[in-house]
């Protein structure tokens, strides 16, 4: 798996080492998490709405009820689909669930090295009833113990492995260079950018390099790097600590009113309505 795409970001985890997040994400196209991989297990439980997950093995729409697998070492990048997406992630480290007994042996250890495939999206009853228990016991802090939480990690396992299979997945030679100028991308996104720079950069038919872009990502170039640079404004706009033109330009828009259309056209609002806003 290439580094260019590995979350750097760690985890910070409590005492049952798991993290639970909740996400409303309103507007058609907004991303949920942009494209990447990691060493940890992330479950996406989908309230309402729906989400489009985008993998290096194809797209899938996750409804209600449905949970996104994002097993360790596996390329995954969600969007909103239709008008929101609501959802529940759970995450957490398999390698800290690894013991010494011959089940963890048989079926974590090979989860953990990436061996193992799962099916993209789930739709399991037990398996979302386990999430939302456990959801319910981090909730609830009264009666909380962190090695509760803990065995409804083992039971979401124990119905996941039911699903596993082996896998001998390698990368493609031709995806590996396009995943290097994704990364490319992803680090340059507030410069003056185009599709027919990165083609002649990389070497590429522009028209091909456009149609693949849109199949990993799910999205289109201009899309793409607009998702990157508004999530990176409302970042800077929430922290109230500078002007918005400041913020425009950081963001790669030398026109602030520009900056503010686009802005609105993304979120459904100005940036002035959440400027000097905490969060």
């Amino acid at each position: 798996m290439l580094d260019a795409y590995k979350e750097l970001v760690p985890v910070v985890y409590g005492e049952s080492s798991i993290k639970l997040l909740y996400a409303y994400i309103q507007g058609a196209d907004r991303m949920c998490f942009g494209m990447h991989w990691h060493d940890r297990m992330e479950l996406n439980l989908v309230i309402s709405g729906s989400m489009m997950l985008h993998t290096d093995e194809g797209h899938y729409e996750v409804k209600p009820g449905q949970i996104a697998v994002n097993a360790p070492r596996r390329m995954h990048c969600g969007i909103a689909g239709g008008e929101y997406v609501e959802y529940h992630t759970l995450m957490f480290d398999i390698e800290k669930f690894c013991n010494q007994t011959p089940a963890s042996e048989k079926y974590l250890v090979p989860i953990l090295k990436g061996d193992i495939n799962f099916p993209r999206v789930i739709e399991d009853k037990n398996l979302k009833a386990e999430i939302e228990q456990l959801i319910h016991i981090e909730k609830d802090r009264t009666a909380y113990h962190p090695l509760q939480a803990e065995s409804k990690i083992y039971e979401i396992l124990g119905i996941l492995s039911r699903y596993g299979s082996t896998t001998t997945r390698a990368d493609n030679e031709k995806d590996k260079r396009f995943h290097t100028i994704l990364k490319y991308i992803n680090e340059n996104f507030t410069d003056k950018i185009t599709p027919k720079d990165i083609s002649l950069k990389f070497g590429y038919n522009e028209t091909y390099f456009c149609r693949r872009f849109k199949e990993i990502t799910g999205l289109t170039f201009t899309k793409y790097v607009q998702a990157l640079r508004m999530e990176m404004a409302i970042k800077l706009l929430k922290s109230g600590k500078e002007e918005i033109r400041y913020i425009a330009w950081k963001c790669g828009y030398e026109d602030v009113s520009y900056f503010s259309n686009c802005f609105k056209s993304h979120f459904g609002f100005r940036p002035s309505k959440i400027y000097g806003t905490e969060g």
